[in-house]
């Protein structure tokens, strides 16, 4: 890979694909999770079943377009200050003065 950015172009560097480890907060929720979800399906019948399936499907669609809109403000606000940091970059060698 030459750049972030062809890496980025050809799929090799994908912002939503993270790693977490074992027993961190993240992996506990996630376990949390899971496991309500097993106690809760075994409560419902077959109806209710398709009801909360189709609740975690648009809970997930609304995850993804919240992760897609906050990684391009993210990005976005990261060029503004990286643009901030240049245009006023002769205050900190003295330019300025």
């Amino acid at each position: 890979m030459r750049s972030i950015l062809e890496g980025f172009a050809y799929g090799n560097i994908s912002p939503e694909a993270q790693t977490f480890k074992p027993g961190s907060q993240y992996a506990q929720a996630i376990r949390a999770a899971a496991s309500n979800e097993e106690k809760l399906l075994a409560k419902l019948s077959d109806e209710e079943k398709l009801i909360f399936q189709k609740f975690i499907d648009a809970q997930g669609e609304i995850n993804s377009l919240t992760a897609v809109k906050n990684f391009v403000y993210g990005y976005k606000l990261s060029l503004l200050m990286t643009t901030e940091a240049f245009i006023t970059s002769g205050t900190i060698v003295g330019e300025d003065e």
